[in-house]
C-alpha cells in the first residue's frame, strides 16, 4: 500500500482518449498538467489516457507532446503514475521511462487519512459485459501481449483498427446497463474480492473511470454529479469524468479531475 505523503495533493484523471485527432483535448491536458505540477503533486492517470496504443515503438505528435508534458511535470517535482486502461494496455516500461512516470498495477491502494483508497481503471468491474471481459482477460495476458508486440507495427495498427470497429459495433448493440459497473462486483471489491476471484484486501473508498458516467456515489445515497467537494467516508465511490474538448456533446462536461488532500478532503472538478 502506498502512503500519501504529508503536504502532498493527490490528483486523478482518466479517459482523455488522446490522439492526433484531439488537439483541443491535448492542449487542455498540457495546460492542466502544467498548472498542478509542483513538488507536492502526486498525479495518477487511471487509464484510457490514449485512444489507442500500438506499442512503445510507435510515435506521433500526440505521444511526443504527452511525453514532453509529463517530463516537464516530473522536472517540476511532481510524481506521475500511469495505470492501464482498455485502450492503452500495451503502453510499456520503455515509454514510461522516457516520460519519467511509473506504471502501476490495477488495482492499486493508497492510505489517505486512515482509509484505504482503491485506484482502478474500472473496466474489470463491468462484469455484465461478458464479451468484453473475455477480451480483457486475453489482452492482459503477458504472453499474448508479447506475441502481439512481436508483430510488425503495420500489423498491430491494422489489428487495432479492426478491434476498435468491433468495439464500436458491440457497444452500439449492447444495453446501456452492461456498459456500467456491476454493483455486486463493486461491493465485492470493497470487501476485498476482485472480479477474477483473487483476494486483494478490502478498501473504504474507490476511485475509477472507464464508464464515462462521472458521479460521486455515497453508501445508501443517490449519486451526485458535477463539481463538488467532500470528505472521504466509508463506501464512497468516485467516478472520474472523460475528457472531450474537441467534439463535446451539448450539455455534457468536457472533462475534469479529482484532487484529495492528506486530511481526506476532496474536490471533484468538472470542466463545463
Amino acid at each position: 500500500m502506498i502512503e500519501l505523503p504529508d503536504r502532498s495533493t493527490l490528483y486523478c484523471a482518466s479517459d482523455l482518449h488522446l490522439s492526433t485527432h484531439t488537439p483541443r483535448t491535448m492542449q487542455a491536458f498540457e495546460h492542466w498538467l502544467a498548472g498542478i505540477a509542483t513538488e507536492n503533486a502526486v498525479i495518477w492517470l487511471l487509464g484510457d489516457v490514449f485512444e489507442v496504443w500500438y506499442g512503445d515503438d510507435y510515435s506521433d505528435d500526440c505521444t511526443m507532446r504527452f511525453e514532453k508534458a509529463v517530463r516537464s511535470a516530473v522536472a517540476a517535482g511532481a510524481q506521475v503514475s500511469f495505470l492501464h486502461g482498455n485502450r492503452d494496455f500495451l503502453l510499456g516500461e520503455d515509454f514510461a521511462e522516457r516520460c519519467g512516470m511509473t506504471l502501476q498495477p490495477d488495482p492499486e491502494f493508497l492510505n489517505i487519512a486512515g482509509r484505504v483508497v482503491m485506484l482502478t481503471h474500472g473496466d474489470a468491474l463491468c462484469t455484465d459485459d461478458t464479451a468484453y471481459q473475455a477480451f480483457r482477460r486475453q489482452s492482459r495476458d503477458i504472453d499474448w501481449q508479447e506475441r502481439l508486440l512481436g508483430q510488425p507495427l503495420a500489423h498491430r495498427m491494422a489489428l487495432a483498427k479492426t478491434i476498435r470497429q468491433e468495439s464500436k459495433e458491440h457497444k452500439a448493440n449492447s444495453a446501456l446497463s452492461i456498459q456500467d459497473v456491476n454493483l455486486q462486483a463493486v461491493q465485492a471489491a470493497f470487501g476485498g474480492r476482485w472480479p477474477d476471484g483473487d483476494y486483494i484486501g478490502p478498501c473504504q473508498v474507490m476511485i475509477h473511470g472507464h464508464t464515462h458516467r462521472c458521479a460521486v456515489h455515497r453508501a445508501e445515497q443517490q449519486a451526485n454529479t458535477g463539481t463538488q467537494t467532500g470528505q472521504l467516508t466509508d463506501g464512497l465511490r468516485i467516478v472520474l469524468p472523460d475528457w472531450n474538448f474537441d467534439t463535446p456533446d451539448p450539455g455534457q462536461s468536457k472533462g475534469g479531475f479529482l484532487n484529495i488532500q492528506p486530511n481526506g478532503s476532496y474536490t471533484l472538478t468538472v470542466f463545463n
